[in-house]
């Protein structure tokens, strides 16, 4: 049985605690790979964090940029390529990871579960334990299903610089059966420039050649 956590299409927001937390949840899992999916910079990043934490990656070379349900429908085409069963989603770097995890699920026909701060991989069950109302439930888990943790690694003041990965093994885009077509559409249109805030002093300067000059007394 395979799992595969989708740490998807960018590096985490804030600190990378949280994608060491997925990574060491994966590596309970026999069979583990992680599959990220983007620009090289962000594959080389994953393919090192995932290497200290001894799980297989997969990188997928994409540049565009997708929507929500764009990613989910790659990352669902992975996992019926390399054949898993479990998908593990690292929900907590980037806020967009929790509408990708329902997508995934939706794409996979698989149950999901959010929010999961423990996992415990038991033979054909999976024990999570997820923060919900009410306090802390732990549930029991078989069968096709996708789980967004929450798992934070130790703290890191810094970590070196990624080198490009010899062993990240690299999905062909053609090979996941994916239709670019199709997936055009879920393309998000580039973000307008914004236009710098203007000064006090530029306002006046730009006002100045509307205002005729003070005559003298």
């Amino acid at each position: 049985m395979t799992t595969l956590l989708w740490l998807g299409a960018a590096a985490p927001l804030h600190s990378v605690r949280w994608l060491d937390g997925a990574l060491a949840a994966a590596a309970a899992f026999e069979g583990a790979i992680a599959v990220a999916a983007g620009d090289p910079a962000w594959l080389d990043l994953a393919a090192d964090r995932a290497m200290r934490a001894r799980v297989a990656t997969a990188g997928i070379v994409l540049e565009a940029s997708l929507d929500y349900l764009g990613w989910a429908q790659v990352a669902a085409a992975a996992a019926r390529h390399l054949g898993a069963t479990t998908v593990l989603v690292d929900e907590a770097s980037r806020p967009e990871r929790f509408a990708e995890t329902a997508a995934i699920a939706d794409a996979l026909g698989a149950a999901q579960l959010t929010s999961v701060i423990a996992l415990a991989p038991d033979g054909a069950v999976i024990h999570a334990s997820r923060a919900g109302v009410g306090g802390l439930h732990t549930v029991r888990i078989r069968g096709a299903a996708v789980l967004g943790v929450r798992i934070a690694g130790p703290a890191i003041d810094e970590y070196p610089t990624p080198m490009p990965s010899a062993t990240m093994r690299r999905l062909a885009f053609s090979a996941l059966g994916l239709d670019p077509a199709v997936l055009a559409h879920r393309t998000l249109a580039p973000r307008a420039a914004r236009e710098p805030h203007r000064t006090v002093e530029s306002v006046v300067e730009h006002l100045a050649v509307h205002v005729l000059p003070r005559q003298g007394r």
